[in-house]
């Protein structure tokens, strides 16, 4: 029911006699009330899902992230491997020119 309903109803009520107008008033600061409510409501729900979407990109580059740290672990051990394995083969060919 709008204001202007309100109002009309309440003055056929009253005989156009009564304290409507304070009503009224209170009605429309109501009113003005749940249109803030209903539009901070629709804000914080756009501002909730541009967060999600965030925090879904944010995920993505975690895993992403955390596989090139595995790789690069990888590679950093084969790496480690290989100069062990030249070590150890410089190693022994120093023993043996030192027996001869």
């Amino acid at each position: 029911m709008l204001i202007e309903e309100i109002f009309a109803e309440g003055n056929k009520k009253t005989g156009g006699k009564g304290k409507m107008p304070i009503e009224v008033d209170k009605f429309e600061v109501l009113e003005g009330k749940i249109t803030q409510l209903v539009e901070a409501y629709g804000t914080l729900r756009d501002e909730k899902n541009a967060v999600g979407e965030k925090l879904a990109q944010r995920e993505i580059e975690v895993q992403k992230l955390m596989e090139k740290i595995a790789h690069l672990s990888q590679e950093r051990e084969k790496a480690r491997e290989k100069v062990e394995a030249l070590l150890n083969r410089l190693d022994s060919l120093l023993s043996a020119d030192g027996r001869k």
